[in-house]
């Protein structure tokens, strides 16, 4: 019995790359839904300030705040983390092959 060593590898580097793009597509959704609110400009110019600093543990997720585009973008990393999941899931599963 001889072991096919390059097939293996490339079996190994797929996955390993596979499993690398969806933990990346997934954090990226992550950050994304992290992005704060631009802050407020006051009429001379300057910003608003943060207000006093707050414990973490405390922080309620607010996310009327964010922006429409991080919304978006949280959302489509996600979906394509999904897709890239289901994907690996029919590859792997010989009774989905029906054609």
């Amino acid at each position: 019995m001889n072991i096919d060593w390059m097939a293996f590898l490339i079996v190994f580097l797929a996955a390993l790359g596979a499993a690398v793009f969806v933990v990346a597509l997934y954090s990226f959704g992550i950050r994304f839904l992290a992005t704060p609110a631009p802050p407020v400009r006051r009429v001379d110019g300057t910003f608003e300030p943060n207000g006093p600093s707050r414990d973490d543990e405390d922080d309620d997720v607010d996310d009327a705040g964010r922006p429409l585009w991080a919304t978006i973008a949280a959302n489509f990393c996600f979906g394509l983390s999904v897709v890239a999941v289901l994907v690996g899931i029919f590859l792997i599963i010989p009774a989905l092959h029906f054609w």
